[in-house]
């Protein structure tokens, strides 16, 4: 298969990539960020095809030319500035042209392309407020999305419905869980980063880790999972909607403690506590309420596909690639 992967230099894009490419896919990255060196080397050495073309999603003219010129099969849209308050103060309007009209461009761009699918890779954000107001959401969950951030990541889902009516266009959204595993690391566009990677970061530093003293319940979902979701999504010879929970679809409790445990087998030196009364945790994650995990059964029916990492599993699996990786 022949694929466009939009933002691919980043987080969940990069893993996207490795995934296609490690099956012999062609590959063609669009970011304006560069490849980092590590990761070139270890996906040129992948049975696919490898292409990384330099561009902005903001930019309508150049995501026309590059989507032209690779003449995908199918494209997956994971380019997103993953914005906290201070960036929603300080640059709104760049936040609203790669989120909301970068995502228009693209579609619009695989329309005029031919391309049989496209996959958006949206984010369990845009349910927004329904998250902390459910005990459980599911795609039919009406959204509240309360940040730009997620108003963008549901604006985008809307753009998309809209231009699959009008344009005939095969475009599916998948809102991902909090995601963690490899290739994650600070691009500079990623306002909050995973719970786990603020733990690495703080015990590669040596500085010892006080967590919350109560672990807020969160859904989440090992990167390599995230990729073989999008994956499944893309294979799948028809879909019967086109929004889609991808999450790990399990519990995962103590999963915090559990890490820093993984992590000390490998930093036998990192120390770790939870928080004492009234003091401030050093790390922390999208608010201490917790959040309703996502549904993920419509995916499992309609794509086969379930998440296949478990707490154990993924932290053994990355634990083994940071020792490939140091960061």
């Amino acid at each position: 298969m022949n694929v466009l992967v939009t933002g691919g230099t980043g987080f969940v894009g990069l893993n996207v990539a490795e995934a296609l490419l490690a099956r012999g896919d062609r590959v063609s990255i669009f970011s304006n960020a560069e490849l980092p060196a590590t990761a070139r080397d270890e996906l040129d050495a992948l049975p696919g095809e490898l292409r990384v073309v330099t561009g902005d999603v903001a930019d309508g003219d150049a995501v026309a030319r590059a989507m032209a010129d690779a003449a995908p099969e199918c494209v997956v849209h994971a380019a997103v500035i993953t914005a906290g308050e201070a960036r929603e103060l300080a640059q709104f309007d760049r936040i609203v042209d790669v989120n909301l009209k970068g995502t228009a461009h693209v579609v619009a761009a695989a329309a005029d392309c031919g391309v049989r699918r496209v996959v958006y890779v949206s984010s369990g954000s845009a349910y927004g407020s329904a998250l902390v107001e459910n005990d459980a959401v599911d795609e039919s969950t009406p959204a509240a999305p309360d940040t730009l951030y997620a108003i963008t990541k549901f604006a985008s889902e809307r753009v998309c419905a809209r231009l699959r009516a009008i344009r005939n266009a095969d475009v599916v959204c998948a809102r991902l869980g909090s995601v963690f595993g490899p290739w994650e690391r600070d691009t500079g566009v990623r306002d909050t980063l995973s719970l786990p990677f603020q733990i690495l970061a703080r015990a590669l530093s040596g500085e010892p880790v006080v967590l919350p003293s109560r672990e807020p319940r969160r859904d989440w979902i090992y990167s390599r999972d995230v990729a073989a979701g999008i994956v499944a999504l893309l294979d799948a010879p028809a879909l019967a909607h086109d929004l889609y929970n991808l999450s790990g679809g399990r519990g995962w409790t103590g999963f915090t403690v559990r890490w820093c445990e993984s992590l000390k087998t490998i930093y036998p030196r990192f120390e770790y506590r939870a928080a004492l009364t009234g003091e401030r945790p050093t790390v922390a994650f999208l608010g201490d309420r917790d959040r309703a995990p996502m549904a993920v059964r419509r995916l499992r029916e309609d794509a086969g596909f379930a998440a296949r990492h478990d707490a154990e599993a993924a932290f053994a699996d990355y634990l083994a690639w940071l020792q490939r990786h140091p960061l």
